[in-house]
């Protein structure tokens, strides 16, 4: 069923008999070979021929299984899947330099190292069950392959103990073998893993056989898919959406809200911010096409602006035009692209919790990469404080199920409409960004949690809407220091959500550094 390839420098047969009772796979054959220096390729080849079985493991001597019956979990994996090659870590990206760890939001993967007394976690990513997440390399520290679905061995021409697993998956990769990170097989790896001379000429030698392909980067799947929920009512849902022009979008983003959710009880309503003549006669042709006396009426609505203020225009939609029997409110942009059943599992979360501040989803960019999965605040190493998203430009850094964070992006966001009210809505001082934060961090002063759906999921092609202002850096700093650094500081409760440092320190911290903001 399984075998197991490894070289060491003597006959190691503890090692043997760790493999052994760590597989959990009774048919299986484990071939060591005795290498004095030679390279890696040599054996692993002479291996891929010796062994009887399809599905082979290549490792190293100085790894620790730390998940039983992991033979059978990898079993399962090619059984179940067509991925050619598995490994426990690896990357979506391989640079010009050959240097994968240039963009260490495209790896993936867990291990845990043990050296010298001390042991550590190398962490790109949280687990994802069992599930693949697909890849162009694994670490050779441990992977396995399907033989008949390879299709080319190890190249002799790579030297001595490095790069030889990565040409080994780039050139499969390049002739249409799936290559996948698995995360149910835990391993301990009893060394710090260094480049060296070797490796710095193996890197070179690397770089000029694949000149012509690199860099190469792949675009991993988007794991979506509706959860099971059920909901105990169903609250009325006023989704507001600002625009100008892009009809596209627009009409991509509408279509998303009805077509992935079968949540009927909501109004879409369009705040046009100054399309031209032409692309509101679009706009009412597409309401037309919602409210026609279908099997399923999808209530859509404009409301024209001659201005453009995020922050104002939500506020006047709540305000003026949002029916009085609504309870829940949806702010969305206009390059959304809902992938699930979001808005069930969104509203679920207030049938539930009666706490809760906002809600929001995790969001990805056209280019698949994480643009939102909760926003967080932190302090840097200089001691400033900072807001940015988790997991942002990574692929699958995200927090998976509901969590409780600092806060969420309006992109995206759900709250009660008494909440918002309650709040003063948006505040209208900021003329960039923001203002979704300020939000959030009132909620957390009110006691109410902010939570992230990790397994709601929408495209957010951010950006797309608007032309690019020059000032734009300037505004948001403006933003930043002048309206957003003070609602932080004179908002104590929010300092209990920072990711690197304790309320306490922060305390003391903002009394030290900030006390000419504090009020």
């Amino acid at each position: 069923m399984i075998s197991v390839i490894y070289c060491t420098k003597e006959d190691y047969p503890s090692h043997i008999e760790h493999i052994k009772k760590t597989c959990g796979v009774k048919d299986m054959e484990i071939i060591q070979y005795i290498n004095k220096g030679e390279a890696l390729t040599k054996f692993y080849n002479k291996g891929l021929e010796e062994s009887k079985n399809e599905i082979v493991v290549f490792c190293h001597d100085d790894i620790i299984f730390n998940t039983k019956n992991w033979g059978k979990k990898l079993l399962n994996h090619f059984k179940n899947t067509d991925f050619g090659i598995l490994g426990v870590a690896g990357t979506t990206s391989m640079p010009s330099t050959g240097k994968w760890w240039e963009e260490p939001q495209k790896m993936m993967g867990q291990v845990r190292h043990s050296h010298e007394g001390k042991s550590w976690d190398s962490i790109y990513c949280p687990s994802f069950g069992d599930s693949i997440l697909q890849s162009i390399i694994v670490d050779g520290l441990f992977f396995a392959i399907d033989k008949s679905r390879i299709k080319n061995e190890f190249s002799r021409e790579f030297k001595g103990f490095h790069f030889y697993e990565i040409d080994f998956c780039i050139s499969n990769h390049l002739s249409g073998v799936k290559v996948g990170v698995i995360s149910n097989i835990r391993i301990t790896h009893k060394s710090i893993g260094m480049t060296n001379e070797e490796w710095e000429k193996n890197r070179k030698q690397f770089v000029k056989k694949y000149t012509y392909d690199l860099p190469i980067n792949l675009i991993p799947q988007i794991f979506s898919k509706n959860k099971n929920t059920k909901l105990k009512k169903n609250p009325k849902v006023g989704v507001i959406i600002p625009t100008k022009g892009n009809i596209e979008l627009l009409t991509n983003c509408i279509n998303s809200l009805w077509d992935n959710d079968d949540y009927d009880n909501m109004v879409v309503y369009i705040a046009d911010t100054g399309s031209s003549k032409d692309e509101k006669n679009k706009i009412d042709k597409l309401i037309n096409g919602y409210n026609k006396k279908t099997d399923r009426n999808r209530d859509t609505r404009v409301i024209e602006y001659d201005y453009y203020n995020f922050a104002k225009i939500n506020n006047d939609v709540v305000k003026n035009h949002i029916d009085d029997d609504t309870e829940l409110i949806l702010f969305s942009n206009n390059d959304i692209k809902l992938l699930n059943n979001g808005i069930s599992q969104m509203v679920n979360v207030f049938n539930t919790k009666k706490n809760t501040g906002t809600v929001g989803i995790r969001l990805h960019f056209g280019d698949g990469t994480i643009q939102h999965s909760g926003v967080m605040a932190f302090v840097d190493q200089q001691h400033n404080i900072r807001i940015t998203h988790h997991g942002l430009g990574s692929y699958f850094n995200y927090h998976q199920h509901t969590k409780e964070v600092f806060g969420n992006t309006a992109a995206f966001m759900m709250i009660r409409k008494n909440t918002f009210k309650s709040l003063n809505g948006f505040n209208e001082n900021y003329t960039e960004c923001f203002e979704d934060v300020e939000l959030n961090i009132k909620c957390l002063n009110k006691n109410l949690k902010n939570y992230f759906l990790g397994e709601s999921v929408a495209y957010h092609y951010e950006s797309q809407t608007r032309k690019k202002d020059p000032n734009k850096l300037k505004k948001e700093s403006e933003d930043y220091v002048n309206r957003l650094m003070p609602t932080i500081i004179n908002n104590k409760k929010c300092y209990n959500y920072f990711s690197n440092i304790t309320a306490l320190q922060l305390r003391h911290l903002i009394h030290h550094k900030f006390k000419e903001q504090l009020t």
